[in-house]
């Protein structure tokens, strides 16, 4: 076991130092091309900016900000190129995380790789930690992972592992818990880019008033990796179809009803339902007998369709240093802009400094995300951080100005140290409003009567 620490300890040292080099290229590359946009050549000026756009989003930390360059040509050019990633980075983020691993992994060493390849966070609870820990057998196991989905992955982690995965608000992430016998059973799971949308029931229900049809109701819960922040779920009744194993399709059972979930800021899981209306031509047997529920056990039911989960994808840190937090001072990235309203540091009884700091953020685009509901914009990251890189969270925030497309909100700081020099203030917020489709396929559903 100390063997097996010890290689992957040079292993992730050995990666570390690779990565190092490979940031220090980047850079020198960066600067390279930024200096080619301001060539006497327009030839050169262009192939530098397609150079800069083949290099992929992983340069976007390295452009300098618009207002920052003083060539009217070069400040223009950089705004495109930010413009065309930013808008790769956030279309990007909404795929599949993919994973490449093979060897044997101890359970801690895999989470925290998972983590470095797809920055979505799994974490083991102190329950999973001891019944690993507790079985020698369990304490590594192979895994031969090329390119996999993430929720492909985890899932035969959790199955390596026995353990079931759920969402922790306050980790902002997953947690591995023991599976137990009272945990839900999963009738059948679909895995679709950043997705994974479990059922739990096929129920059939009687229906109050009526003997010639009953409800069909298939439950269960979309899951979204813990990287996307999703703000809405939406579809209309008929978007997903049902199909009994008859054959026959089977109507919505509100046609007309057209469903719009707000995704809680504190998780990842949205609960779905999806009902229809179960006719004695489908439900009873051919020899006519009346007895739905008997003809019921014996029939299978394909779900077929689309449903759409509305994304804040491609989220950046927006950062104003000493010599911008004025009031006025705005920054844009992608989208969105962020424009500073006030920013005041006071000292307080005890000496130290209290901070205020009012910002108005606003999209270019408005729509369901602002109209009715805006929480999602109240949870964008928002801190001060030192010279040392440390993060110093608000103490607490208010509302001052909601509408379509923006809010404006003051946020307060106390006990800071002095100087007020020594803070960047910064915002990250979602750079694109994504609506992404997820094509439902599931077959075979097996019914469970009431």
């Amino acid at each position: 076991m100390l063997v097996v620490t010890f290689v992957l300890g040079l292993v992730a040292q050995g990666s570390r130092a690779a990565e190092e080099q490979s940031a220090v290229s980047l850079r020198v590359l960066v600067e390279t091309r930024l200096g080619e946009l301001d060539a006497h050549s327009l030839a050169e000026r262009s192939r530098a900016e397609r150079q800069l756009l083949d290099l992929g989003p992983d340069v976007l930390p390295l452009l300098p900000a618009p207002d920052l360059v003083r060539s009217p040509a070069v400040r223009e050019a950089v705004k495109r190129v930010r413009r065309q990633l930013e808008q790769r980075a956030a279309r990007e983020s909404a795929l599949a995380s993919r994973v490449t691993l093979h060897g044997e992994w101890t359970i801690e060493s895999l989470l925290t790789e998972l983590f470095q390849q797809t920055r979505n966070r799994v974490e083991l609870s102190d329950a999973a930690r001891s019944a690993v820990k507790a079985d020698a057998a369990r304490q590594t196991r192979n895994f031969e992972f090329d390119k996999r989905p993430f929720w492909e992955c985890l899932d035969e982690v959790c199955q390596q592992w026995q353990l079931r995965a759920e969402f922790d608000a306050q980790r902002a992430g997953l947690l591995l818990t023991p599976r137990q016998p009272s945990d839900l059973a999963e009738l059948a799971v679909q895995r679709s880019g950043p997705f994974r949308l479990a059922i739990h029931s096929v129920e059939v229900r009687p229906v109050v008033g009526t003997t010639d049809r009953r409800l069909l109701r298939v439950a269960g819960r979309l899951a979204v990796e813990p990287r996307v922040r999703p703000l809405f779920l939406h579809f209309a009744a008929g978007d997903v179809q049902a199909i009994a194993s008859t054959g026959a399709a089977v109507a919505a059972w509100n046609p007309a009803a057209k469903y719009e979930l707000p995704v809680s800021d504190a998780g990842r899981v949205v609960p779905v339902q999806f009902d229809y209306v179960l006719p004695a031509s489908v439900a009873s047997p051919k020899n006519g007998k009346p007895d739905q529920a008997a003809a019921t056990a014996n029939l299978l039911f394909d779900l077929k369709g689309r449903i759409v989960l509305q994304l804040a994808a491609g989220t950046e840190r927006i950062v104003f240093d000493k010599t911008s937090q004025t009031a006025g001072t705005a920054r844009r990235r992608g989208g969105v802009t962020v424009r500073l309203r006030e920013v005041k540091f006071e000292p307080s009884a005890t000496d130290l400094l209290r901070a205020e700091i009012g910002v108005a953020v606003s999209y270019d685009v408005g729509g369901p995300a602002f109209e009715s509901h805006r929480t999602w914009m109240f949870h964008n990251a928002v801190y001060l951080e030192t010279e040392a890189g440390q993060r110093i969270d608000f103490t607490e925030y208010d509302t001052t100005q909601q509408g379509d497309g923006g809010v404006s909100v003051g946020y307060r700081w106390e006990k800071l140290t002095a100087p007020a020099t020594r803070y960047l203030f910064v915002y990250e917020a979602p750079t694109l409003i994504l609506d992404v489709p997820l094509e439902v396929k599931l077959d075979g559903l097996k019914v469970r009567l009431e």
